[in-house]
């Protein structure tokens, strides 16, 4: 029994999955059976997933305490906002308007909050300290579990801090929301790398490797070579290319990454290209600095500090950067042959 990809996707799926499963009670329950009862419920997740009718209207959202004590800021020429925590969900792909295809990653902003504010007096410096998620208490240190009592916090999974002015500070226990950042704007992100294990200088820093022949030795083609002075100086220098490590520790920035979409009731980020790490790693995201802020300054708005919520106007749940006004499929007609002249 074969269904076609065509009659899966645009056929009836009710009939489809009564004719499926009349299949199986009457056949034994083979590899076959097994497959296809994969495929029906990879068809459902696809359907489930589309968004509704009434996601994509707008609706009235509830006024929240948090929101009383926050009032809107007028950026100055070095004002600088907080950034956020969130989980890499996993990547997928995504048509605009036009039908051009974006491969964007999509990151969940889970119970992000506000823990402690860092001014110049005390700390020397201007910053804020952001949790995101929920860890058991188990698994939590002694030092944590006293910090979180005295603060009246959660036991939260990840602590990070994020450097911003003190003129957009937000106060403890503000939850954040996807809508602080806005469509369209870049953003800077940072985030660990797969951890792949010790490896050679060929893999690591890209090193050509040694002859394949001509007097090689056996088991030298990808060796490192020299290291350093023989018979003046015995020391390898400090940031000497050697094998290494690659993984887990080091960070990747990834820079000037565009905001596609938010989904405000499910509080997700679909941002455009690639981000390291695995799923349900903790990535660090923040608004782009320099020329990259200042390319989109006048035609994307930032909300400073952050997005308020304000009494009895609706807001729409999916919201998508602005897209281009020309068509990106039409192309000037060039003719293959020279015209002749008149």
């Amino acid at each position: 029994m074969i269904f076609s990809r065509h009659a899966l996707i645009c056929g009836n799926k009710k009939k489809i999955e009564d004719r499926f499963f009349y299949f199986i009670k009457n056949e034994k329950k083979g590899f076959y059976a097994s497959k296809w009862i994969r495929r029906l419920q990879l068809l459902n997740e696809k359907y489930n997933y589309r968004i509704d009718k009434e996601e994509e209207e707008e609706i009235e959202y509830e006024e929240k305490k948090e929101d009383d004590n926050i009032k809107k800021v007028y950026p100055l020429w070095n004002s600088r906002r907080s950034g956020l925590l969130g989980y890499k969900v996993g990547c997928m792909s995504i048509w605009d308007v036009w039908g051009v295809k974006h491969a964007v990653t999509v990151v969940k902003i889970d119970n992000c909050y506000v823990i402690n504010q860092k001014t110049l007096s005390k700390n020397g410096y201007e910053a804020l300290e952001l949790g995101v998620g929920n860890m058991n208490v188990i698994k939590q240190s002694k030092n944590n579990i006293g910090n979180f009592i005295k603060r009246k916090l959660g036991f939260i999974h990840k602590i990070k801090e994020f450097k911003c002015t003190s003129d957009c500070f937000l106060p403890i226990h503000h939850k954040f929301s996807c809508r602080h950042f806005s469509p369209g704007q870049n953003l800077f992100i940072s985030s660990g790398i797969k951890n792949k294990g010790f490896c050679g200088a060929m893999k690591k820093w890209n090193f050509s490797g040694k002859n394949k022949s001509h007097g090689t030795e056996s088991k030298a083609h990808r060796s490192l070579g020299s290291v350093s002075m023989g018979k003046t100086i015995n020391i390898v220098f400090r940031n000497k290319k050697m094998n290494t490590h690659i993984g887990e520790k080091s960070l990747v920035k990834c820079s000037n990454n565009k905001l596609f979409r938010i989904h405000s009731l499910k509080n997700l980020l679909f941002i455009k290209g690639t981000i390291g790490g695995y799923k349900n790693k903790v990535i660090k995201i923040s608004d782009a600095k320099g020329r990259s802020f200042n390319k989109f300054k006048n035609k994307i708005f930032l909300y400073y500090p952050t997005f308020i919520y304000k009494k009895n106007k609706k807001y729409k749940n999916v919201i998508d950067m602005p897209h281009s006004v020309e068509d990106p499929f039409l192309y000037n007609e060039i003719p293959l042959y020279d015209p002749p002249n008149k």
